[in-house]
């Protein structure tokens, strides 16, 4: 299993994203597939009522999410903070994302949350710095077989 992107939305927008592998062949708008990426979970989330849904499956990757709640400088109530991975598509994905996927995304909200709650949350640019994070928190689980074969022989 290979996560290939990690990022975290907030109001329809990505604060901080770090992308692993390649996962489309062209470029996309990372705004406009943000936007699209929140209108889905929220929309998933009504129709469901429970809150239940925990994922997303295509034909070549699953998409894991996680919401939290943080609370912006412009705000006077906490809003939706999703942190999200994109990862190979595998069999008994089911477990892999309730036993590791979550888990991970569920540490990298409270730590930017613990980080960056209180504060003025339109200025992404500040948060270039939490990639390092994600490189922390996902670690090997982040490199394809090849990857780790060279990290174990060279």
């Amino acid at each position: 299993m290979v996560i290939r992107e990690v990022g975290l939305l907030f109001r329809g927008f990505t604060l901080v994203k770090k992308s692993y592998h390649k996962t489309t062949l062209g470029k996309i708008d990372t705004d406009l597939r943000s936007g699209l990426l929140t209108a889905l979970l929220n929309f998933a989330e009504t129709i469901f009522a429970t809150g239940a849904v925990e994922y997303f499956e295509g034909n070549r990757f699953t998409l894991a999410f996680i919401n939290e709640k943080i609370l912006a400088d412009d705000s006077i109530e906490p809003e939706l903070l999703v942190s999200y991975a994109i990862i190979d598509k595998q069999k008994k994905i089911d477990k892999y994302v309730s036993k590791i996927i979550h888990p991970l995304l569920t540490k990298v909200a409270k730590e930017f949350k613990a980080q960056n709650e209180g504060k003025n949350l339109s200025e992404i640019s500040q948060f270039k710095i939490f990639k390092k994070n994600f490189d922390e928190i996902f670690g090997s689980d982040t490199k394809n077989v090849d990857q780790k074969l060279r990290g174990l022989f060279f």
